[in-house]
Parts: structure tokens; C-alpha cells; sequence
């Protein structure tokens, strides 16, 4: 058989096969991005700014090449698991950049219970704001351990 013949018989079901698995496959991991909620949109709030809770549209984007200045990005402090994300800034907020996020990853060497006493100035139990998540940073409590990802997905606030 050339290779431009279609196969024939049982190799034509089971490439039939492979080739519905694998797109099967395609369209699972297309929507697992969407699997939050309709068109990507987190159904719960996942970003803290300024005390208030915000979701997202979740994007396939990825902007870590692109040399763009610090100044045409948002910080995003994301915590690892050990609570939601801060950001720096919310659509119309000054300075605002539209949704290009530069995420930086933080820990807590001291343990997040350190973190909170140190930085959680409300006293609500969490990091909710830029500035709580500074003066943790400003106390050694919570560590900036750099850029991991730049990005780009919108900010909505949770109705």
C-alpha cells in the first residue's frame, strides 16, 4: 500500500480508532480550560484586588517572550495554593494595563500563619490586597520568588 492509500478492513477501523481518540483527546484538553464555566469564565471568584473578589476568562495565552517593558504589566502575586491570587490593580483602576499579567509566585518561609499576622492589616483572615501582601514582603513573611508567567485574561468582578 502507498502511502496515500486509505488502509482497509480491521487497520482502517483502528486507524479510524486512534484518530477519534486523539481528537477526542484534543477537544478534552480544549475543554478543560472552558470546564470552569461558559467560555472559560471561573465561576468563582479566584483574584483578590483591594479587598474585592474578582474572576476571570481563562485565555491559552502566553506573553513570557515578548521582552514588553515592566511597565506595561500587572503584577499578580499568586500564593501557591495557599490562598486566591492578589493583584495590584482592577480594570479602571490608574495605570491599569488591560490584562497583561506578570504573575509573580510567593511563599510563606515562615509558614502562611506568619504571613497573616504580619501583612492581613484588616485582620479578615486572608491577603486580600497589594498593600497586605507588601508589608508580608516588607516583614519576611512571604518571599517574591519572581516571575513565573506573563499573560493576558480580563478581570471581572464577582456579582
Amino acid at each position: 500500500m502507498s502511502r496515500f492509500e486509505f488502509p482497509r478492513g480491521r487497520a482502517r477501523l483502528a486507524t479510524l480508532a486512534i484518530g477519534v481518540a486523539a481528537a477526542a483527546l484534543s477537544l478534552s484538553a480544549t475543554g478543560t480550560a472552558f470546564a470552569a464555566g461558559s467560555g472559560g469564565v471561573t465561576s468563582d471568584g479566584v483574584i483578590y484586588v483591594d479587598h474585592t473578589l474578582y474572576r476571570t476568562v481563562a485565555t491559552p495565552t502566553d506573553l513570557s517572550h515578548t521582552k514588553a517593558p515592566a511597565q506595561s504589566w500587572d503584577v499578580l502575586y499568586n500564593f501557591g495554593g495557599l490562598q486566591k491570587s492578589v493583584a495590584e490593580v482592577a480594570p479602571g483602576d490608574p495605570g491599569f494595563n488591560g490584562g497583561r499579567w506578570q504573575v509573580h509566585a510567593v511563599s510563606a518561609p515562615n509558614g502562611y500563619a506568619a504571613a497573616l499576622a504580619s501583612g492581613d492589616l484588616d485582620g479578615d483572615g486572608v491577603l486580600d490586597a497589594a498593600d497586605e501582601v507588601w508589608a508580608a514582603l516588607s516583614a519576611g513573611d512571604l518571599v517574591d520568588n519572581g516571575v513565573v508567567k506573563q499573560f493576558v485574561c480580563t478581570l471581572n468582578r464577582v456579582p
